[in-house]
């Protein structure tokens, strides 16, 4: 039968659900492997088509880019990460974000080391003031992350955000954030957007079906589209 998930897959589409449905609950690559039959090199391949169009689809849901009319999605080359070197982003690429917030929903961008700079010296700015200090860019951010050292700041005062549960939110995103990257021992560069925009997917849909969700994403672009995007 023919697999509508993933053209010219060696695989059936069932095989491909159960995987999908194996990676919904958050197993691992070996534990995937071990529970489908399928090699974790497989595995593995399958998981980063499927990071690549969750990512695809947070970027295309991301207010940033919608109010801008456009779409901003970079597809992640074999070994090289995103292709941000024009913005400077060489040394820091996949390690530095920018995180707003919109309609009870967090969103990460890659910032370049002087963005990130720039925003950290916002910390404790009253909000009435944001707008005289950076560009509209900065302006969006309401939070900042380093996933190479683990840190997290926010950028309004809890003083000046709208109740208790906006400050625990950035907290417990950024809890699961780090629970799941830390799990990937010597997480690799090229690949850390991926797995922050995986996070991001599951902390904004944490109360939905991911596996209703993720089938329907993967139906409306089946896999091979990534596939031909750069993702392998």
């Amino acid at each position: 039968m023919k697999n509508k998930m993933m053209k010219g897959a060696h695989l059936s589409e069932r095989k491909c659900k159960e995987i999908i449905r194996l990676f919904c609950e958050d197993l691992t690559a070996t534990q995937i492997a071990d529970v489908s039959g399928v090699s974790r090199v497989t595995i593995n391949n399958y998981l980063k088509l499927i990071r690549t169009h969750i990512a695809k689809y947070c970027e295309e849901y991301n207010p940033r880019y919608r109010m801008a009319g456009a779409f901003s999605f970079m597809p992640v080359h074999a070994g090289a990460g995103p292709t941000f070197a024009e913005e400077g982003l060489q040394e820091d690429v996949g390690w530095l974000y920018g995180i707003a917030r919109h309609d009870k929903k967090l969103f990460c961008d890659l910032l370049s080391r002087q963005e990130y700079e720039e925003l950290r010296k916002l910390e404790g700015t009253p909000d009435d003031q944001l707008h005289d200090l950076g560009n509209r860019r900065q302006n969006h951010y309401t939070a900042t992350a380093d996933i190479s050292g683990w840190k997290l700041t926010k950028l309004v005062p809890p003083s000046l955000q709208s109740s208790l549960q906006d400050q625990d939110e950035y907290d417990l995103f950024w809890a699961m954030t780090k629970s799941r990257l830390s799990k990937f021992r010597g997480l690799n560069r090229s690949t850390a957007y991926l797995h922050v925009k995986e996070c991001e997917f599951r902390f904004n849909n944490r109360e939905d079906d991911l596996f209703k969700l993720l089938t329907f994403i993967i139906q409306r672009r089946p896999l091979h589209y990534s596939k031909a995007n750069g993702a392998e």
